[in-house]
């Protein structure tokens, strides 16, 4: 696997590839027993290249990929302006809505290095939620300062699932 990465933000050119990385990895952000038609009905839903098309032309959405040698492999969205939670600390700040590498990169460091970038910028408090069961995530997650201060609900297709609320404070 080659390591040459470059980490940049996204382009409207790049929402078809996004979406192929976040289809093929949406599933490992849920819990294992997901039915597989929820797991499509939400991608179908939210992960189309339609979707990214269009969030990349929202200023409420930074976007960057992961990038090696013209092949996007990863991608994050911070949601500059997200929905409240009514939890007092996660309101009001940005919130890491997506951080999906391939797996084939995972435990590479791609990961890591496409968070920091993502956070790079942000100065303030930051949230994001991550379902209950995926202890890998939530571990990747609490060694970058973030830590657990409510939860949420998360609608995967008809699927209910609990999210966790980790917030980082600024560094």
């Amino acid at each position: 696997m080659n390591q040459i990465m470059d980490i940049r933000k996204a382009s409207l050119s790049d929402a078809q590839a996004i979406s192929i990385v976040a289809a093929r990895t949406f599933a490992l952000a849920c819990p294992a027993g997901t039915p597989d038609i929820e797991l499509q009905k939400y991608i179908d839903e939210n992960l189309t290249p339609s979707s990214f098309r269009s969030a990349l032309s929202d200023g409420n959405f930074d976007i960057r990929v992961l990038d090696e040698m013209g092949t996007v492999i990863g991608f994050s969205v911070v949601t500059l302006a997200p929905e409240a939670l009514n939890l007092p600390l996660a309101d009001g700040v940005p919130e890491l809505t997506r951080c999906y590498v391939l797996p084939t990169y995972h435990g590479t460091g791609a990961a890591q290095r496409l968070l920091s970038a993502s956070l790079a910028e942000l100065h303030t408090r930051v949230r994001l939620t991550v379902n209950d069961q995926n202890t890998r995530a939530i571990r990747f997650y609490s060694r970058n300062g973030f830590s657990t201060v409510g939860e949420t609900s998360f609608k995967c297709g008809d699927d209910i699932h609990r999210d966790l609320v980790m917030i980082r404070m600024p560094i």
